[in-house]
C-alpha cells in the first residue's frame, strides 16, 4: 500500500513526505460545486446559477503521530508554502492527484512525543 506526498512530483520528487502513520479512516472525499447561488421564490420555483468548477477534496486526519512524522510534514508544508505550490499526493490505492494544502499546519502536541492533526487538500 503506497501514501505519501511529494513535490513537485513523485517521479522527480525535490522534497517528501512519507508519513510513517497512516491517516485515520473514514477518509473524507467530499466533491461539491461551491460557486453555486441557490435561490428560491416564493412560488417556489429554485433558480440556480452556476459560478464556479467542480471541486474535489481529499480530508485527511491523524492521530498521534511521531515527533518525525510531525516534523517531516511541517518541512513538507513550508516547501509548498501552503497553498502556493502545487504537489503530488499519492492515495492509500497508490493513486497520485495533484493538489494544494488548504487548511494552516495544526498538528497538535497530544501525548507526550506524540500529535495529532489534519491536512485539507484541494484537487487542481
Amino acid at each position: 500500500m503506497s501514501f505519501g506526498f511529494y513535490f513537485p512530483m513523485k517521479t522527480s520528487s525535490v522534497v517528501q513526505w512519507i508519513p510513517e502513520t497512516f491517516p485515520d479512516y473514514p477518509a473524507l472525499e467530499p466533491v461539491d460545486f461551491p460557486e453555486q447561488v441557490t435561490s428560491i421564490t416564493s412560488g417556489g420555483t429554485v433558480y440556480v446559477q452556476d459560478k464556479g468548477p467542480f471541486l474535489e477534496l481529499f480530508s485527511l486526519s491523524f492521530s498521534r503521530v511521531s515527533q518525525v512524522d510531525r516534523d517531516g510534514a511541517l518541512v513538507f508544508f513550508k516547501t509548498v508554502k501552503k497553498s502556493f505550490e502545487s504537489f503530488e499526493y499519492e492515495d492509500r490505492t497508490g493513486t497520485l492527484h495533484t493538489v494544494r494544502w488548504m487548511n494552516s499546519f495544526n498538528f497538535q502536541l497530544v501525548v507526550f512525543g506524540k500529535y495529532s492533526g489534519s491536512i485539507e487538500l484541494r484537487k487542481q
